[in-house]
């Protein structure tokens, strides 16, 4: 059986409303002999008669048109929504973006982006999901994250990487170490305090090669892998850290203070960005929101200035 095309449902509602074929073909810009066929066609598609032709008065709705009218005026209606959803979704002003982030950045910087991107676009629905760097391209790779905000480390063939900002290291002491009011510190001056590590295995390399880079051994007095966790034990003087984000405040969860110092050192930042499948374009919605955290992204000290 041939199944029924909206075009001729179109055909059909634009006859039951003039009423004649004349005025139909008008109406959507067919020649009469082709409004005719396609009714032909509809009728014969369907297995009934919708209409009854009236010699001189043209054309009345029997009992199977008239039921077929509200029912293919709503399905045209559908179908426009759907259009102008999908319209829209073509130049990123809509859609949905499912965003990866890694745990350390994503309290930092992604809500304040993405809100700000859902203001510029409120049909954009962002799904955020949090995870570490190895699960994120994972995710990438196999198409359940549109793009993770995440490291460019270890990216792997089959990624693209646009890079959004440079992510410098800075020292985390308590607020009255002896370092905290330094402009810039070396690990050479930390080398008899207690190093607390974030370990996790991007960060784990990352401050391996800090370490390498300074001639300085790296001998963990203590390792932990939830960083709100490295920032209360700094605060309560259980030694020093190094991290890449530098939060709006110098305030652990538990309330004690800690400060950020600028590591001085050879090794380039880490470049924080935007990885996504390198084999598909992905939704222009992905598009929208790359180029807008090409220019939006900050962190929060940015924010503030």
């Amino acid at each position: 059986m041939r199944k029924v095309t909206l075009r001729e449902l179109e055909h059909f509602v634009a006859l039951a409303e003039h009423g004649s074929v004349t005025g139909a073909a008008r109406a959507i810009g067919l020649s009469q002999p082709a409004m005719s066929t396609s009714l032909q066609e509809l009728e014969k598609a369907l297995g009934v008669t919708l209409f009854v032709r009236h010699r001189g008065r043209g054309l009345g709705l029997l009992a199977e048109g008239e039921a077929l009218l509200v029912e293919a005026r709503e399905l045209l209606a559908r179908a426009a929504e759907l259009e102008e959803r999908m319209s829209a979704s073509s130049d990123g002003s809509a859609g949905r973006l499912v965003l990866g982030s890694l745990t350390t950045a994503a309290p930092i910087v992604v809500p304040s982006l993405v809100r700000r991107f859902r203001d510029r676009h409120p049909g954009v629905d962002v799904e955020i999901r949090t995870g570490a760097q190895a699960e994120l391209l994972e995710a990438v790779a196999s198409g359940a994250l549109h793009a993770a905000l995440t490291y460019d480390l270890g990216l792997g063939s089959g990624i693209r990487f646009v890079q959004l900002a440079d992510s410098a290291p800075h020292v985390l002491v308590a607020a009255d170490h002896r370092l905290a009011i330094e402009v810039a510190v070396g690990l050479d001056q930390l080398v008899d305090d207690p190093f607390v590590m974030l370990d996790l295995s991007t960060s784990r390399e990352y401050y391996t090669s800090l370490f390498l880079a300074a001639g300085v051994s790296m001998r963990p007095a203590m390792t932990v892998t939830d960083l709100s966790l490295v920032r209360s034990l700094v605060g309560n003087g259980f030694g020093w850290s190094l991290g890449n984000h530098v939060p709006a405040r110098d305030e652990a969860q538990d309330g004690s203070r800690v400060a950020y110092v600028p590591l001085r050192t050879d090794v380039p930042p880490l470049g924080l960005g935007l990885a996504c499948r390198s084999a598909d374009r992905g939704p222009a919605v992905l598009d929208a929101f790359t180029e807008f955290a090409r220019s939006s992204l900050r962190f929060p000290r940015q924010l503030e200035d």
